[in-house]
């Protein structure tokens, strides 16, 4: 019988070292921030880290599954292999759509490893995970892929260029139109006192949606810059809502519409900035006039609701809203009638400075309507504790 010396102390230390070592490293790889995924030679998936399941929305196990079946990307699957053939990092920015409900961004990083043992068959040899400095095809034993996400990044920039297509659309119009009645007017309808006059009532109107665009951006812009700072005092909701009442009030008399108001009793103050606030309750109560019918009915509820939070509804039996727009209404420009909305004299805007101003107020917004059966607006307001401040 061959005996085996038994390893010696030094060896067993060397050993324990590496082990922890590579203990280290993999915890290290659960916990990156970035997602990163592991696969051996064969496209096999070894380990995946959390940030890559939150990431990719992974519910399922999929370690021993190919990468294939959980990155579908040909231009990904591209870069995988090249990597193999030629056992070079590669970093390949890459977009999953199919099965997300908005399309997700990353910047891969496919990095060959030289792991004899470990990314194989049988029992792993005692090495630390290391990139190869010069590799070749034939010492690639996989590859560890760095997912860093940037679909913020994408989105954000495909805001802007949207936010400034809408812009210079909505300029482009009333723009245009003051132009053309100005040079027909100087071309000698100034003669006429009755085009003169149609032509500059016309110019006018255009002039003031300019005017109410600017503000609107203007607003938008404040809301948005991080050195706007609202003040939050106790406000009293009934006396805010009697405040607004009476600046929409002739507004809703022209289409014979009628406005009540329903408070609970003992209704908590809320913490907020008034003058953004009263923003809010105003567009509001605006569009729910705008879009009920002659002689309809608008309400405004106020509440404390299960959550502890003060609950503001505005309730209108208009036209109402499709279930698939509500998710998108909020965004800047976005109208579910567009030559409606323009008649009417919106900017696209308002939605999208109401909720703004809502969740710097710590609150949400939402609406729930259907076609035909009229919408409710609803804001949510924290409740001021404090009973020694100020009231606004």
């Amino acid at each position: 019988m061959t005996s085996h010396p038994a390893p010696s102390s030094k060896s067993f230390s060397q050993l324990k070292h590496l082990f922890r070592e590579q203990h280290i490293l993999m915890m290290l790889l659960k916990e990156f921030r970035d997602g990163i995924l592991i696969c051996d030679r064969h496209g096999q998936i070894l380990q995946v880290n959390r940030s890559l399941r939150q990431f990719l929305q992974l519910k399922d196990e999929v370690v021993g599954q190919q990468v294939e079946a959980v990155i579908q990307n040909p231009e990904f699957l591209t870069a995988m292999r090249t990597v193999f053939t030629t056992a070079n990092t590669c970093v390949e920015e890459i977009t999953l759509e199919q099965g997300y409900p908005q399309p997700l961004f990353f910047e891969a990083h496919i990095v060959p490893i030289n792991i004899p043992g470990f990314l194989g068959s049988g029992e792993p040899e005692v090495r630390p995970i290391m990139p190869l400095e010069a590799p070749s095809p034939q010492t690639v034993d996989g590859c560890v892929i760095i997912c860093h996400d940037i679909t913020d990044i994408r989105q954000t920039e495909r805001m802007r260029r949207d936010f400034v297509a809408n812009v210079s659309h909505e300029l482009r119009t009333p723009l245009s139109a003051i132009e053309g009645y100005s040079e027909t007017l100087l071309d000698g309808a100034v003669d006429d006192p009755a085009v003169c006059l149609d032509f500059i009532k016309v110019i006018h109107r255009h002039s003031l949606r300019l005017t109410q665009l600017v503000e609107d951006l203007l607003d938008l812009s404040k809301l948005e810059s991080p050195d706007y700072k609202p003040e939050f005092l106790p406000t009293s909701v009934e006396g805010l809502i009697q405040q607004v009442l009476t600046l929409v009030q002739d507004k809703a008399d022209e289409k014979k519409i009628q406005i009540s108001v329903e408070i609970s009793d003992c209704l908590p103050r809320a913490l907020a900035d008034l003058s953004s606030l009263q923003q809010v309750l105003t567009n509001l109560l605006d569009n729910a006039i705008k879009y009920t019918p002659t002689e309809g009915r608008v309400v405004i509820k106020a509440r404390l609701n299960e959550r502890g939070k003060i609950q503001v509804d505005v309730i209108d039996n208009g036209m109402g809203i499709d279930p698939k727009y509500h998710s998108r209404i909020f965004e800047r420009f976005y109208r579910v009638d567009k030559a409606r909305s323009r008649e009417m004299g919106g900017t696209g805007l308002g939605l999208s400075i109401v909720k703004h101003i809502v969740q710097l107020h710590n609150g949400e917004i939402w609406v729930e309507s259907n076609d035909s059966k009229g919408s409710t607006f609803s804001f949510t307001l924290d409740p001021a504790v404090p009973a020694d401040l100020p009231v606004a």
